[in-house]
């Protein structure tokens, strides 16, 4: 081995540091397990002594080459490190990604040398001279590295003796300095030597392109709001936001420059509550293998065949089976012909009229399913042939439509007290029970994939599950996409009795699916789309992707890279049953943040264990694969032990019963679910009320997730016996939506939902089962690309965590326009400006946006800046976007205040000084936001300005909704599609002008115009539903409610401000009027209050009855 010459270190050492000594030496790599195929650990240097081929070849392998450096760093004090680097081709600069562990030379630090002579081994480095064969040196290094906790002992081998000797003595100075009794040696390492930041954060994976995804919650956060507090002249903590805008930068720009294209991923949830019951019934609609467009038009299930399950006859009513008796039991489809083509659910289907009792619950006797196989046919046989019998009623179209997995969540699947107490047969039967129901229900046997081979079209095989007492969770995916999924693992946590029993709690499922790389003309399995572009639209990535660049262009601008390795999707599901009963709210939400806490997947694994670092030389740099580096998730698998929450995924769905209620009257509920009345937006009413909507809203729990639009009747709680109400609801419980599905993804993984429905046609329990269906796009990118992307870019941002050492290398940014004038702004408009800003500097810069003080906000609320922080190459350009957004908060202050606007922009640049943008505008008043007593007041338009009106001139009632009642008043006016349409925003904005400034409308009254009265009514809607307060005062409300006649409700209006008075008369008998032209009176009539009861009697607390208030508003419109 030659002297290395220190200049490869140049482009990586900077300059307030200095190589002391550089020794060439080697590594010799651990050997694979035969039994695990595990790398083992490396080899001391004893036990070499016997294997002289082994080291022979690693000593002339280039790529167990390692460059072992000492750093010194003078500020002030002395302090050094032992770098160990891997070794490049002869005169090839290193690069940061070249620096695989950093020692500092303090505390625990030791290195020791062993020199070993033995014949038999120095013959095999003996060229054939008469010379005596040199001996080798083996240097062992501890200490905890730098970048991390790692303080597994490093053994390197050399010939170098003389370069050994001068390694150890400047060891053995700076150990001597660090020890001397003035140094900190109680500090720790990154505070005491903290030059290594920069070496030791270049080395930090990726959290994207490592093994665990950026928790869901932090990447759903914006990237600004995740920064240190900051504002005007005080900087927060830059080295760490300079990092964290750094890796948001490197994370989206490394996946454009690898992305390929797009896959997509369809799946199924459904979660039950089955009260302890087993599977009577046929599951097929459940799961989608049956069309299910209504619940109104959906039969009763057909009974199944009693399932074997090995439990003792006392555990269920029925009869069973002995043990391998079980039939798969088909679907109730017609065999006389073939069935429609399997169409997912959407949430587009019209909201379910007014149900039955027959469409809801159900006595009807359990039979066996008309296509369930004789008792005779229990044989293998048999069983294919009910399969077979299932494909020929299934057509390919309809198999094209089926989920490529299916999970299912079950709760109280077993209420024994045994099973609290101990996990016996009892509960592994009963899961057994449901598993045969469920492949039954897919029309597939036990043993279908044996008897129709492993990757049989169609069918599903069980990839997992996990029960803990009364919780299950299964998952089930596609035969031919089996392969797909891997690194599976489960979860269990108990919040229940005494809070860690199992009666409460959840079981969870983490996946990795990676997509085919390739797919045939006939293979089902999700293909990769190659689109031009992959780039991600959320708004992180948005906020550091920088508009032009001549240094890095964009996924589009490059050509995309041969897919040999595609990315992969973490996906977690977590099925909980969380605390019962209307009071337990809190309880609840207490349940679900320690489900979040404890539900803990370990995901630890021995390979890459001790001496890890040196496999990197395992890899062949001949063929075609870049070696791992330090941001890859490949050749960085997690020590054991290593565990990961729910959120560390790229998608988490969360199914079950969560128990949260309707928070209004009971009767209410049942008036509302069952009238006529109530039939349009009877679910919007009552979720006003639901538990879940309200957690999310005040971030108690669940706020982190999304839910879709709920279509379906409450699935709880209903009663097969006498003591129940028209719809089979329990008449001692108060209906309510407890089986949610949810989910939270992040920004590169887009979620959409296409359908979300219960099952009322199912009466196995007193809840009914609820599914889900989602389609889950990702883009594809490049694996070892990506990687290698990343390490680029890494090198591309040189000098960006250095700006505040280095003065020759200052952040420099340029604002081009520093001052901004937005012009007139009005309400509900909208316009653009923008600034550009400019990296003058000759290294990557950063910015934010600050505000002045702790008191103050980054921006006013009638402004949105885009993006709120970003990062900006050498000479690059970006604009950032102004936008006026005056909202209805912001209408009621700045029509009271209305003066010219200002404000100014702090754009902080990290690691460097601060730069402003003056911002001015001029806000156009509008009578939308204003309270009624001060449009009552107005000498005029609003836009005319002018002194208020004393209150003893204030008009009757506001100019602007006399004029709106009175021109659709008109005789030439059509009220038919009025409420009824969508109307055209363009119109809506001409009438709110001509209120405004007072103009007469340009529009001439017809009997043969539509779109002009919907406009109008439309406009009168969001005038009222603008107001501050409500034209039925909050503290009216609950005496409204009690008001059960029209003469009492006409009685109330004396409680009334004056104005409010004329304002609900005149509305009121607008509303009459509209109704009475319409064809149909009484659906017109629920139209309207149904509009019009959130806009009037606005209750933002949700403490009134819904029907009490309604009724209160009909009083007057019914006439």
């Amino acid at each position: 081995m030659s002297a290395p010459d220190a200049g490869v270190l140049r482009a990586i050492i900077r300059p307030t540091d200095t190589v002391k000594v550089l020794l060439d030496a080697f590594v010799v790599p651990g050997a694979m397990d035969p039994a695990t195929g595990a790398p083992e650990s490396p080899p001391d240097a004893i036990a070499l002594l016997a294997d002289a081929d082994r080291v022979k070849r690693a000593s002339e392998d280039p790529r167990n080459r390692r460059l072992v450096a000492v750093v010194v760093h003078s500020q002030g004090t002395e302090e050094g490190s032992v770098f160990i680097m891997r070794a490049r081709s002869t005169g090839k600069q290193l690069e940061q990604s070249d620096i695989l562990r950093v020692f500092p030379v303090f505390g625990d630090f030791s290195i020791s040398m062993a020199q070993i002579r033995r014949t038999t081994l120095m013959d095999s480095f003996r060229p054939s001279t008469t010379q005596p064969a040199p001996g080798f040196l083996s240097l062992t290094i501890s200490q905890a590295d730098a970048a991390s906790t790692n303080r597994t002992p490093l053994t390197l081998y050399t010939v170098q003796a003389e370069i050994v000797r001068l390694l150890l003595a400047e060891c053995k100075r700076l150990k001597q300095l660090a020890d001397a009794p003035s140094a900190p040696s109680v500090a720790p390492i990154l505070t005491t030597f903290s030059w290594l930041a920069p070496y030791t954060a270049r080395r930090a994976p990726l959290p994207p392109l490592f093994h665990i995804p950026q928790d869901l919650r932090v990447a759903r956060t914006p990237l600004h709001a995740r920064l240190s507090p900051a504002f005007a002249g005080q900087p927060g903590d830059d080295a760490s936001d300079v990092l964290r805008i750094r890796d948001e930068w490197i994370r989206v720009r490394a996946r454009e420059e690898a992305g390929v294209g797009t896959t997509s991923l369809r799946i199924r949830i459904g979660t039950f509550n089955v009260n302890g019951e087993l599977p009577r019934q046929d599951l097929s609609t459940w799961l989608g293998m049956q069309p299910y467009t209504s619940q109104q038009q959906a039969p009763i299930a057909p009974a199944l065949t009693p399932l074997v399950t090995g439990l003792r006859k006392e555990t269920y009513s029925t009869s069973l089976m002995s043990p391998g008796a079980i039939t798969p039991v088909l679907s109730p489809v017609s065999p006389e012909g073939p069935t429609a083509p399997i169409t997912p659910t959407t949430t587009s289907q019209p909201s379910p009229s007014k149900p039955s009792p027959s469409n809801l619950s159900s006595t009807a006797p359990q039979v066996s399913s008309p296509l369930a196989p004789s008792a005779h046919t229990h044989s293998p046989s048999a069983r294919s042939s009910a399969s077979t019998l299932r494909s020929k009623l299934l057509p390919e179209e309809a198999d094209s439509a089926r989920p490529d997995m299916i999970v299912l969540g079950f709760q109280e699947l077993d209420l024994s007290t045994e099973a609290l107490i101990y996990s016996g047969s009892s509960s592994a039967a009963r899961e057994a029970a449901w598993m045969e129901g469920i492949l039954a229900a897919l029309g597939q046997g036990k043993n279908a994939e044996k008897e129709k081979g492993e990757k049989a079209t169609g069918h599903y095989v069980k990839l997992a599950s996990k029960q803990l007492v009364g919780m299950l969770i299964i998952a089930l995916v596609r035969a031919d996409l089996r392969s797909c999924f891997d690194e599976v693992r489960t979860a269990a946590a108990g919040t229940g009795l005494m809070g860690v029993m199992g009666n409460k709690g959840g079981t969870a499922l983490r996946v990795r699916y990676t997509p085919p790389i390739g797919t045939t003309s006939h293979s089902r399995a999700p293909s990769i789309i190659s689109t031009s572009s992959a780039k991600s639209t959320s708004s992180s990535a948005t906020a550091v992707s920088s508009s032009s660049s001549a240094a890095a262009p964009t996924a589009s601008q490059h050509i995309k890279p041969k897919l040999r390795k595609p990315n992969s999707t973490i996906l977690t599901f977590v099925n909980s049953h969380l605390a019962a009963f209307d009071e337990m709210y809190e309880r609840r939400n207490a349940d679900y943040n320690e489900l979040t806490k404890r539900l803990k997947f370990e995901i630890g694994s021995l390979v890459g264990g001790p001496g890890s670092d040196v496999l990197f030389s395992e890899v062949d740099t001949s063929l075609d694969v870049i070696p791992p580096t330090p941001t890859a998730s490949s050749g960085a698998p997690m020590p054991p032990g290593t565990t990961c929450g729910v959120f560390e995924s790229d998608v988490t769905f969360w199914m079950g019963d969560l128990n949260y209620r309707i928070d209004a009257p009971d009767a209410d509920v049942r008036t509302v679910l069952a009238s006529d009345d109530w039939e349009d937006g009877r679910f919007e009413a009552l979720l006003q009320y639901d538990q879940l909507k309200a957690a999310m809203r005040d971030k108690k729990a669940f706020n982190t997730f999304e839910e879709g639009k709920i279509t379906h009747f409450p699935t709880y709680r209903f009663n097969a016996g006498l003591l129940k109400d028209d719809l089979g609801y329990d008449t001692k419980r108060r209906p309510a939506w407890t089986d949610r599905v949810l989910w939270a993804t992040n920004s590169f993984t887009r979620v959409q939902q296409t359908g979300y429905t219960g099952y009322p046609l199912y009466n196995i329990s007193d809840h009914k089962p609820v599914s889900a269906d989602f389609t889950v796009d990702m883009n594809v990118f490049d694996l070892p690309t990506a990687e290698k992307a990343a390490d680029k870019l890494y090198r591309q941002l040189r000098g960006l965590e250095d700006a505040h050492e280095d003065h020759n290398s200052r952040v420099d940014l340029k604002i081009m326009d520093t001052n901004v004038d937005l012009g007139k702004i009005a309400y509900h408009t909208t316009m653009q400006k923008r600034v550009t800003v400019k990296n003058i500097g000759k290294i990557p810069c950063a910015y934010r946006l600050v505000a002045l003080d702790d008191e103050s906000a980054v921006h006013p609320d009638w402004l949105k800046v885009e993006p709120m922080t970003a990062l900006l190459l050498p000479d690059e350009l970006l604009q950032i976007t102004l936008t006026p957004n005056i909202t209805n908060d912001a209408a009621m202050r700045l029509n009271v205040d209305h003066k010219d606007l200002t404000c100014t922009l702090i754009l902080h640049t990290v690691m460097g000084k601060d730069h402003f943008v003056a911002v001015s505008a001029e806000y156009v008043p509008t009578c939308f936001g204003n309270s009624l007593a001060r449009l009552t007041r107005l000498p005029g338009p609003i836009r005319a300005g002018g002194e208020l009106l004393a209150e003893e001139r204030a008009v009757n009632a506001p100019r602007e909704v006399m004029r709106l009642i009175n021109w659709m008043m008109s005789s030439n006016i059509r009220m038919e599609r009025v409420f009824a349409d969508q109307a055209d925003e363009s119109i809506v904005q001409q009438i709110r002008e001509c209120l405004d400034t007072g103009d007469d409308f340009p529009f001439t009254p017809s009997l043969n115009e539509d779109a002009l009265p919907v406009a109008f009514g439309e406009t009168l809607l969001r005038l009222l539903d603008s107001l501050p307060e409500p034209l039925v005062p909050a503290e009216l409300q609950p005496l409204c409610v009690l008001k059960t006649s029209r003469d009492e409700a006409f009685e109330m209006l004396d409680s009334f401000a004056p104005a409010a008075v004329n304002v609900w008369i005149s509305v009121t008998a607008f509303l009459h009027y509209v109704c009475q032209s319409s064809s149909d009176v009484e659906a017109k009539t629920n139209r309207v209050a149904a509009l019009f009861t959130p806009v009037l009697l606005r209750d933002t607390a949700n403490t009134v009855s819904p029907v009490g208030r309604r009724n209160f508003l009909l009083s007057f419109i019914r006439g």
